[in-house]
C-alpha cells in the first residue's frame, strides 16, 4: 500500500473518530449540565440553603404555608364544638348556642389564621425555614441513594412532606399569643403529611445517580476534553469548532425547553393542593442556577460557533480575518521590536492553543453555571488573542494581512 493511500486511510478514520466522538460530547451535553446543576445545587448543602432559603420571604410560599398550617390546626380545633359547649354551659339555651357559636367559631378560626400568617411573616419562621430545607436536602440526597427517612420521603409512589416541626413552632406561638386551646391539640401524622407530587421514575433516578454520582462535578470538564479531542482529530478544524459551537447552543435551547415542559407538568401537579400557589416560584427559584448556566452556554456556543467561521475558509469569512489582522498588525507594527514579541511570533499556533485550553478550563472548572463568570472569561480569552496578535505583528510585517489570515 502507497504512503498516499495509507495516509488517506488513516486521515478517513480519525475523521470518523472525531465525528463520532463529537456525537456522544452533543449528546452528554444536557446530562453534563443537569449533573452538574444536581450536584452543585441539590447535593451541596449551603448551595441548597442559599437558593431556597429567600423562598421564606415569597408572599406565595408564605400564604401557600399559612394556609396548609392553618388548616391542620383549625381542623384539629374543631373550634365550632369547643364554642359551642362553652356557649350551652353560660346561656343554658340550646338554640341561642347554636345560632351563636358558628359566627364565633370562625372569627376564632380567623384569629387563629391571622396569627399563623403573622408567624410566617416573622424572622422566627425564617430560622424554622432554614431548619426545614436543610432536613430536606438531607432527604432528597438519601432518596437518592435509596433511603427514605427525613420531612421529604417515598410512599409508593408519591413524594410527601412532613411539616410536623413547622406546625409545633406555630402551636407554641398560638398559645404565645393567648390562644391557650392549641396547646392541648395534638396534630396527627397524617394530618402533618402534604403529598407534593407523584414521582413513579424514582428507582431509575435512583440508578442513574448511583452510577454518575462519582463524576458529576467533572461532567463538564470530560465533555470539554471530549470536544476537544473531536477538534483535535478533525481533518477541518474550524468546521469541527462551528458544529461544536452549534451543538452546545441547540443542547442548552432544548434543554431550556424541557424546563419549561417540566414546570408546567410540576405546576399541573400541585394545581389545587395548597401549595398550588407557590409552585411556579418554587420552579423558577429551585431552577434558576441551572436556567442561568444554560443561558451561558448559549451565549459560549454562540461565540464558540463565530469562532469557528471567523477561522474557515469561507470568503466572507477570510475577507474579514484579513481586515481584522490587518488592523492588529498596523497597531503592532507601531510599537518597539522587543524580546517577548520574538517570542511569542516564533511559538504563535502553541499559544493559541494554551490560550484556548486554560479558557475552557477556567469556564468549567469555576463556576461554570454563573453567566458573569462565562462572559468575563470569554472576555478576557479575547483580550488575550487580541494582544497576541498585536505583539507578533511586527514579527509577521514581512507578509501579507491576507498571507496572515489564511496562515
Amino acid at each position: 500500500m502507497s504512503d498516499v493511500k495509507l495516509d488517506q486511510k488513516r486521515s478517513g478514520v480519525r475523521s470518523i473518530a472525531a465525528v463520532l466522538i463529537f456525537v456522544i460530547a452533543a449528546a452528554l451535553t444536557p446530562v453534563a449540565m443537569l449533573g452538574n446543576w444536581g450536584h452543585a445545587t441539590v447535593v451541596n448543602s449551603e448551595q441548597f440553603l442559599a437558593t431556597v432559603g429567600p423562598l421564606a420571604e415569597s408572599p406565595q410560599v408564605q400564604a401557600a404555608v399559612s394556609e396548609a398550617v392553618s388548616a391542620a390546626i383549625v381542623k384539629q380545633v374543631d373550634t365550632t364544638a369547643i364554642v359551642g359547649d362553652f356557649l350551652g354551659g353560660l346561656l343554658n339555651n340550646d338554640q341561642l348556642s347554636a345560632s351563636l357559636s358558628a359566627p364565633i367559631a370562625a372569627g376564632v378560626n380567623k384569629l387563629i389564621g391571622e396569627i399563623v400568617q403573622g408567624f410566617i411573616a416573622s424572622d422566627a419562621f425564617q430560622k424554622v425555614w432554614v431548619t426545614l430545607a436543610g432536613a430536606t436536602q438531607k432527604s432528597v440526597v438519601a432518596i437518592l441513594q435509596g433511603g427514605n427517612e427525613g420531612p421529604v420521603q417515598m410512599q409508593g409512589d408519591q413524594v410527601v412532606l412532613d411539616i410536623s416541626d413547622l406546625l409545633t413552632a406555630v402551636q407554641s406561638q398560638l398559645v404565645a399569643q393567648g390562644v391557650s386551646l392549641a396547646d392541648k391539640v395534638t396534630i396527627p401524622a397524617s394530618d402533618s403529611q402534604i403529598v407534593l407530587f407523584e414521582a413513579p421514575a424514582v428507582a431509575q433516578l435512583q440508578f442513574v445517580y448511583s452510577l454518575a454520582s462519582p463524576i458529576l462535578q467533572w461532567f463538564p470538564l470530560l465533555l470539554a476534553i471530549l470536544f476537544g479531542l473531536a477538534i483535535t482529530l478533525a481533518r477541518r478544524r474550524p468546521r469541527m469548532v462551528l458544529a461544536v459551537g452549534v451543538a452546545l447552543f441547540v443542547a442548552g435551547a432544548l434543554t431550556t425547553w424541557a424546563l419549561g415542559v417540566g414546570k408546567t407538568f410540576f405546576v399541573d401537579q400541585l394545581a389545587g393542593t395548597v401549595f398550588g400557589g407557590a409552585s411556579g416560584i418554587f420552579w423558577d427559584t429551585l431552577f434558576n442556577y441551572l436556567i442561568t448556566g444554560l443561558q451561558g452556554l448559549m451565549i459560549f456556543g454562540v461565540v464558540v460557533a463565530i469562532a469557528g467561521w471567523f477561522a474557515g475558509s469561507s470568503r466572507p469569512a477570510r475577507n474579514l480575518r484579513s481586515h481584522v489582522v490587518a488592523g492588529l498588525t498596523e497597531i503592532g507594527s507601531s510599537l518597539p521590536e522587543n524580546g517577548l514579541s520574538t517570542f511569542l511570533a516564533v511559538r504563535a499556533d502553541t499559544v493559541r492553543w494554551v490560550i484556548t485550553a486554560v479558557t475552557v478550563f477556567i469556564l468549567v472548572v469555576g463556576s461554570v453555571m454563573s453567566l458573569t463568570h462565562m462572559i468575563w472569561v470569554l472576555l478576557l480569552a479575547g483580550g488575550l488573542f487580541t494582544l497576541l496578535q498585536v505583539l507578533i505583528a511586527r514579527k509577521e510585517t514581512g507578509a501579507t494581512p491576507a498571507d496572515i489570515a489564511s496562515a
